[in-house]
């Protein structure tokens, strides 16, 4: 047999088969629609999944106690807020196995419930270095620039703990930098030469400055 009859007949056998799978995937779409992944598994295809793991995670996510469920509750407006919700919240978030993927996906959605209860949170205890984290992370999903400055300031002026006024300072730095704002220059004029936090604000500065400078490269 010639060359090209062998290319014909196996031209034409791998036209006769594509056409038999398209057959078959088109069947497997029109009568099983609920449960076409593992049909197609079943005549040979293989299934990725390229959705973000967090996202199927939180997609999934479920309550799983009642605390979980007022808190939900509360996020979706089927519950009005309440000092109790606030004191759940801390205790979901603070468990010894948090459904972190059930809290996330109400920050990734910018819940203006959850930002409600941050700040009311943090109105009543403004330097709580937690309730800080969790404003910033819902700056990543709601522009509340001025918000952060304004909770931030605020926490920075009233603790009077060296360690805490330190890790605040730097919190703020780190949070707000990425906007442009110079968070250790605003929070600098705020405070006299020679007090505790001026030093350590004038330290924090250089620290940094030290940082930028041997991060640039030498010319020779």
């Amino acid at each position: 047999m010639r060359k090209k009859q062998k290319d014909d007949i196996l031209n034409d056998y791998q036209r006769l088969k594509d056409e038999i799978i398209r057959d078959q995937v088109d069947e497997i779409f029109r009568t099983k629609p609920d449960n076409y992944i593992s049909e197609l598994e079943k005549i040979g295809f293989q299934y990725y999944n390229d959705d973000d793991p967090e996202e199927v995670e939180e997609k999934n996510a479920q309550p799983e106690n009642r605390d979980q469920r007022d808190l939900v509750e509360y996020f979706e407006g089927d519950q009005e807020f309440s000092e109790r919700i606030l004191t759940t919240f801390f205790k979901v978030k603070d468990a010894k196995e948090p459904n972190l993927p059930l809290i996330r996906k109400y920050f990734k959605m910018a819940n203006q419930n959850l930002k409600s209860l941050i700040l009311y949170g943090l109105d009543h205890y403004p330097a709580r270095i937690d309730l800080l984290a969790d404003l910033v992370y819902f700056h990543e999903f709601e522009n509340i620039l001025s918000i952060l400055i304004k909770y931030y300031t605020r926490a920075c002026i009233k603790e009077n703990n060296p360690e805490t006024f330190s890790e605040l300072a730097q919190d703020f730095y780190y949070a707000t930098i990425p906007d442009g704002y110079e968070a250790l220059y605003a929070l600098r004029d705020l405070f006299e030469p020679n007090t505790t936090k001026r030093k350590i604000i004038d330290f924090l500065i250089q620290k940094n400055d030290n940082a930028e400078d041997s991060s640039i490269p030498i010319k020779f």
